[in-house]
């Protein structure tokens, strides 16, 4: 089980500091389908919903949320039913109405606020609409899962992604690595809707990018958004959630840009000039140096090599077409730059301990599956760029 594999890991020196059961105290809470929402008679803040648990008869549940509608489908927890906080759910009377259970928020589910969308902290969760009713909450939201929480020294940078903890617990148990999917892409030089040129080549080895067009921005499939929330992060949208899904899977770092917001449809890898400026996704203007490694197109920085983007190119609801960039950064500049910046990120702790070269392009495959796999966007079978003496083997 679980905390044998724990076990088992960390005698072979990774460390594994927490084994924690996602659904640990969650009991009888399904996906509820609101069939019909009136005003409650007595109470002007309650609304009275009826809801399909997937059972023959509807169930009548008093909400004071306001963010259901009818249609929604939502965690339905029913008398009987177990919260992680403890609390025991039964039938209570409202002013009147008897309600047979509760409609619950990610909180109440146990899931922290942070790994929701910001609409969706105050009010009760709501569920894809493909989701059907009478499905245990657990299945639906990957909460049947236990996920160990590792202490990783510095030296351990390959147990960084999925892939690499997987070689490790198959060297333990002789078992076989499943090895991700991935798209068949080519790499080319050039391509006619994009130009790459690297010009600081000491500090980057090699820059692919991927041509996406027909670009439509949406929310992940559950089992993404679930995979996410289990590794600490939050689903923000279908093209996000890829790149750092891949992130964390292959220890390969993504990056997005909205290839209409290029100028002169040029990517420039180049050393920063002395005091140009960035205001990166954070919101934060940064003055950089000569030492700093940026992006840039054809006019101005667009993002701060293997740290962070800026606002300039980044990729909003109406993106249409995307360059998605897979790179091998020097990780003594990442490292130098992150600290002078005071700006450390999920890209820049794998980029400043050193990437796997091999996984340049087979992080770009593995999202070009992925985007097509989610319906995310058409991909160009060609990644464009140059990787200077590197393996481009998996």
């Amino acid at each position: 089980g679980p905390e044998g594999l724990a076990e088992r890991l960390t005698m072979s020196g990774v460390a594994v500091e927490l084994v924690r059961f996602r659904g640990h105290g969650l009991e009888g809470v399904v996906t509820g389908q609101i069939v019909e929402l009136a005003p409650h008679p007595n109470a002007d803040k309650l609304q009275v919903c009826r809801v399909n648990v997937g059972q023959p008869e509807l169930v009548t549940i008093v909400t004071g949320a306001d963010n259901v509608f009818p249609g929604a489908i939502v965690p339905t927890a029913l008398a009987g039913a177990k919260l992680p906080s403890g609390q025991a759910i039964g039938q209570v009377d409202f002013r009147g109405v008897r309600s047979a259970g509760m409609l619950c928020s990610a909180e109440e589910l146990g899931i922290d606020n942070k790994m929701v969308p910001p609409e969706m902290r105050d009010g009760i969760y709501i569920l894809p609409a493909t989701v059907a009713a009478g499905l245990d909450i657990c299945e639906v939201m990957g909460l049947n899962d236990y996920v160990l929480e590792l202490d990783l020294t510095p030296n351990r940078s390959d147990c960084l992604s999925m892939l690499g903890i997987a070689y490790e617990v198959a060297a333990l148990t002789g078992l076989e690595v499943r090895l991700p999917q991935l798209l068949s892409l080519t790499t080319q030089p050039t391509h006619p809707k994009i130009t790459i040129e690297i010009k600081a080549t000491d500090l980057c080895a090699g820059y692919l990018g991927l041509v996406v067009e027909d670009v439509q921005i949406g929310p992940s499939p559950l089992w993404m958004q679930n995979a996410l929330q289990a590794a600490g992060l939050r689903p923000i949208n279908n093209l996000v959630d890829i790149t750092n899904y891949v992130l964390l899977e292959l220890g390969q770092p993504l990056h997005a840009f909205d290839m209409d917001r290029l100028a002169e449809n040029r990517i420039v890898v180049r050393r920063a000039e002395a005091g140009e400026e960035i205001i990166t996704l954070d919101d934060v203007p940064r003055t950089l140096s000569e030492e700093d490694l940026v992006i840039a197109d054809g006019a101005r920085p667009v993002a701060i090599a293997g740290i962070m983007g800026s606002q300039v190119a980044e990729v909003s609801s109406s993106t249409r077409r995307v360059l998605l960039e897979s790179a091998y950064f020097d990780y003594r500049s990442v490292r130098r730059s992150s600290r002078r910046l005071g700006l450390r990120t999920d890209a820049s702790s794998r980029f400043d301990k050193g990437v796997d070269p091999g996984r340049v392009l087979a992080a770009l495959q593995r999202a070009g599956y992925l985007l097509q796999e989610v319906g995310c966007g058409r991909v160009e079978l060609v990644a464009v760029g140059s990787m200077a003496e590197m393996p481009l083997t998996q």
